[in-house]
């Protein structure tokens, strides 16, 4: 039997790793200028193309970071005027600000997308029923001031259902969860585009009408059209719902 010696270890001076989505490291760059004093109080901070170009990132990563700091209560967003100091010591209560808004609606893109061009190559009338139903609601809910989650996270279930496919189901019904995270609820609470409403339910409609048609690849760019128009809401860049007849 061979004798092997004893390798004393000794501690080796690694770290954790941080796994941090890119809005989580500007949002902490930003917080750490708010706690050392560089950005005291009620400091209005630097509009969000400038800081994109200073820090080196999208404006939508830099809107997510503003949306986390405010979540953790150390700037105020205010609507049309910016992003202010609010505290330097943020909230010991505050919550996980969740996933990426726009990784998640890009996730969605080219997921749905897909979901939307099968639906329309297995359509049938029970699937094409749940996606009147949803818009029905939709309208519905909207004109009682409604949030209409409910209703839009329907309508995409139900393309998802209408597949046949169980993974298809459990990854929109996790999307759809997810995007009950604070930074995509926040994002929401901010867009104020006068036709978000309508131009949802419109690109809801051309979905469904691409896939009654059994269109694949007209459902799946209806899709991809609907989720982009929800991207420029949430960057304040609104614009008409897009249809087959002005592509």
């Amino acid at each position: 039997m061979v004798d092997y010696p004893v390798i004393k270890v000794l501690p080796m001076p690694f770290q954790t790793v941080a796994n941090q989505r890119l809005f989580q490291q500007v949002a902490e760059q930003i917080a750490g200028l708010i706690r050392s004093g560089e950005l005291g109080l009620g400091t209005r901070l630097p509009a969000e193309r400038d800081l994109s170009k200073l820090l080196g990132v999208s404006r939508p990563t830099v809107r997510e970071a503003m949306i986390a700091l405010e979540i953790t209560g150390l700037v105020e967003v205010r609507t049309g005027a910016g992003a202010y100091v609010r505290a330097a010591v943020p909230r010991a209560d505050a919550p996980d600000a969740g996933p990426s808004a726009f990784e998640l609606l890009a996730a969605r893109r080219v997921v749905e997308g897909e979901i939307a061009a099968v639906a329309a190559e297995c359509a049938s009338p029970p699937g094409v029923e749940t996606l009147n139903r949803a818009i029905d609601l939709y309208r519905v809910e909207s004109q009682r001031g409604a949030d209409c989650f409910e209703a839009d996270r329907a309508f995409h279930i139900g393309l998802a259902e209408m597949t046949g496919n169980s993974v298809f189901q459990r990854i929109v019904t996790q999307f759809w969860g997810d995007m009950r995270g604070p930074i995509f609820q926040r994002l929401g609470e901010l867009t104020h585009f006068a036709g978000k409403t309508s131009n949802n339910i419109a690109d809801h409609k051309r979905i469904r009408d691409a896939v009654v048609r059994g269109k694949p690849a007209e459902a799946r760019q209806a899709m991809h059209d609907h989720l982009a128009n929800v991207e420029a809401y949430f960057l304040d860049e609104g614009r008409e719902a897009t249809t087959s007849m002005n592509r």
